[in-house]
């Protein structure tokens, strides 16, 4: 049977994870399913929570680091563990902290055939985002249009973490991106675009957390309009050359 992975990076949310496990663990997908939480040192015992779960479900994996090294660098971590399971065709990612609804993951799965990255999308017909102020709407829509625009990628969404991957494309991510933070998102778009990869936006709903605290920081929007801005020109100077 084909396996499916979901990775799901993690930093003190003790809160969610459990829930979050046993809601994906319900799903009753047609695929074998493996969970990968990747943790970055949590002081509130989330990966303890999870490696407890596993004596429940059997089919987690938690991968323990040693600080607080960045979301890019933990989906990557998460992938390449993913493709050590000889069957596993796809990879879903999502956040820990049901800004993403697990229960999304069957009908993005379903939407992955003969697609190589199914991204979840705030911004097409159908979809939403529920609790957020006129501000963070504000800095999370003209960030994507500045993608969008910079990149030229026909896309509407590119920084939200809820994707299916299949198997080739996840084997080409992990070779070709290096990063550890939030640019992640977008660099792993441009290495399916640029490598002729079929992308798919589909709707989702988007739920501010309800518990814990969000890890974004205005530092972390400044960083990550600095990285953008880098990589359009890393674009514009390989095209010259």
């Amino acid at each position: 049977m084909s396996v499916v992975c979901a990775v799901i990076p993690t930093y003190n949310e003790a809160d969610n994870i459990e829930i979050l496990i046993k809601e994906i663990n319900n799903l009753n997908l047609d695929l074998e399913l493996k969970i990968i939480i990747v943790d970055d040192n949590s002081s509130d015992g989330t990966a303890d929570i999870a490696e407890n779960l596993n004596k429940l479900y059997g089919n987690i994996t938690v991968i323990k680091r040693n600080g607080k090294l960045g979301i890019g660098s933990a989906v990557i971590e998460g992938m390449k563990k993913a493709l050590n399971f000889k069957d596993c065709q796809y990879i879903v990612t999502l956040d820990a902290d049901f800004s993403h609804d697990p229960k999304d993951i069957p009908r993005l799965l379903k939407k992955s055939e003969n697609i190589d990255l199914v991204q979840g999308s705030r911004y097409v017909n159908g979809g939403k985002i529920i609790g957020w102020n006129f501000y963070r709407r504000v800095i999370s829509f003209c960030g994507n249009m500045l993608c969008r625009i910079l990149f030229r990628t026909g896309m509407k969404e590119h920084t939200t973490y809820f994707r299916v991957y299949s198997r080739r494309l996840a084997e080409k991510i992990v070779k070709e991106v290096n990063t550890n933070g939030f640019e992640f998102a977008i660099l792993s778009i441009l290495c399916a675009k640029d490598g002729g990869f079929k992308i798919k936006e589909v709707p989702i709903k988007f739920v501010n957390r309800k518990r814990g605290e969000s890890k974004l920081k205005i530092g972390d929007i400044i960083k990550w309009n600095i990285e953008i801005s880098k990589i359009f020109m890393k674009g514009i100077l390989k095209n010259k050359n």
